[in-house]
């Protein structure tokens, strides 16, 4: 589940999968309409499955189509590394490539 922590820092805690991956993703896209640069915060994901990974590989899609940029912090996080990689998506989350 996210939540909005202040102006445009959320964070992502417990599970991340498919049966909360829409209303997560609804205040993602909350949160890049109203401000151009986000920070989502996974460092606290306990789990993970490929309906999230490819959530917030689609919500860092639409920010670059809107111009506007999505910064990842806890990327270490040892599970959502490990979906990532198996996803083929680690490359895609890279802070380089997010920018």
């Amino acid at each position: 589940m996210a939540f909005l922590n202040n102006t445009r820092n959320l964070q992502i805690k417990g599970r991340l999968y498919s049966g909360n991956v829409s209303e997560t993703q609804e205040e993602l896209e909350y949160a890049l309409e109203v401000f151009n640069t986000i920070e989502i915060n996974l460092r606290e994901i306990e789990v993970v499955d490929i309906a999230g990974v490819f959530m917030l590989y689609l919500m860092l899609c639409k920010a670059k189509e809107k111009n506007k940029k999505i910064v990842f912090t806890g990327l270490d996080n040892p599970i959502l590394h490990n979906a990532l990689y198996i996803a083929g998506l680690h490359n895609a989350f890279h802070p380089a490539a997010a920018a």
